[in-house]
């Protein structure tokens, strides 16, 4: 996507914000994101054991031998 934006109007190419200019700012700001892809990947990686767990149990019945059911749990503190 960075290969495929025009650069747009060259006014305001070499003004100078805190330092740097435009053209630094892009530099930056495009790493940036593609440093930010790479993580989000690699995080998905990682989890991607619990993805595929969490998604899979969306589908199945609930598990109905729970310790604290609404209807069973009695009241034993008085």
């Amino acid at each position: 996507m960075y290969f495929l934006i025009p650069s747009g109007i060259p006014r305001g190419r070499y003004v100078v914000y805190m330092g740097l200019t435009k053209a630094n700012w892009i530099w930056i700001h495009s790493r940036a994101g593609i440093l930010i892809v790479f993580l989000i990947v690699v995080h998905l990686i990682l989890h991607s054991q619990w993805i595929i767990r969490t998604t899979k149990s969306f589908g199945r019945k609930e598990n109905k031998n729970t310790i604290c059911e609404r209807d069973t749990v009695t009241d034993k503190v008085r």
